[in-house]
């Protein structure tokens, strides 16, 4: 029954907040007041990823073991985006991603329950491995923010080139701000992505029980690596841009997207037949 009630009351209040934002960034030119109700937005999506949070405790972990099923790391991993995404709204121009970051959360809820397979626990996890989880859960969600704000990004340039929407051109940063936080956010994510394979392949005896070996996984994380590594290398030496990234940004993500939830998706629907 709390479950129920903590699943619900988190889906509301981000569907609320995800409905203030997009209506302060729409109404922007013709309420100049309106940016004064994202606080307003933020707030409700705090409470929201607090009930989030306490779904995940009991939904995610039984008996203190961390259940690793698709349904349970949507879970997880979407809880712990938002967090990261408002702790990183205190400091930083980001508060608006919401409008697409409450709802990326709200349809991994969903698709949790919707899924929902038996649980696959992992028991006795060791210092390396809890280190291991964390750290690829922390690049997994930032790049996942970076991929949102290269998405608005270049909607924002083509609003300038265009000038079709300045209301929207209004109610976001500088497209310099914006530039600058996207690698702010890549190069945060490539470094925990890189840290993520070395810790898998050096201590895969101590983390998963079996030497390290290419899979299907491994190999999509490792391409995703090399993307990022590309991308970065042109915007040091090329000075690349912005929009010119998105691609490289977009391509990086699906690979990490169908390096663990592609296979998650597959192994688990292999297992039910």
């Amino acid at each position: 029954m709390l479950d129920t009630v903590l699943l619900t009351g988190s889906v509301i209040l981000y569907s609320i907040a995800t409905a203030i934002i997009a209506r302060c960034i729409v109404s922007h030119q013709s309420e100049p007041n309106a940016t004064f109700h994202v606080p307003k937005a933020f707030i409700l999506g705090a409470i929201a990823t607090l009930l989030h949070l306490g779904f995940a405790a009991s939904y995610c972990f039984h008996n203190g073991n961390l259940n690793f099923s698709l349904s349970s790391m949507s879970v997880l991993i979407s809880a712990l985006l938002c967090l990261i995404y408002l702790l990183g709204g205190l400091a930083l121009p980001i508060r608006r991603l919401g409008v697409m970051v409450f709802p990326l959360t709200v349809l991994c809820l969903v698709f949790s329950q919707l899924w929902n397979n038996e649980p696959v626990l992992q028991t006795h996890i060791s210092m390396a491995a809890s280190a291991h989880i964390v750290v690829s859960m922390l690049a997994y969600c930032l790049l996942t923010i970076a991929t949102i704000q290269s998405l608005l990004y270049v909607y924002q340039e083509r609003q300038i080139k265009n000038r079709t929407n300045p209301a929207m051109l209004m109610a976001l940063p500088p497209i310099q701000t914006m530039e600058q936080l996207l690698f702010r956010l890549i190069w945060v994510g490539f470094a925990l992505l890189t840290f993520t394979l070395v810790s898998g392949s050096v201590f895969s005896q101590q983390i998963f029980g079996v030497p390290f070996s290419f899979k299907h996984h491994t190999i999509l994380a490792s391409l995703s690596w090399l993307v990022f590594a590309i991308l970065l290398f042109k915007r040091i030496q090329q000075g690349l841009r912005g929009s010119q990234a998105t691609y490289w940004v977009i391509g990086g993500f699906v690979l990490i997207q169908l390096g663990y939830f592609g296979t998650k998706v597959v192994s688990e629907s292999l297992a039910v037949q």
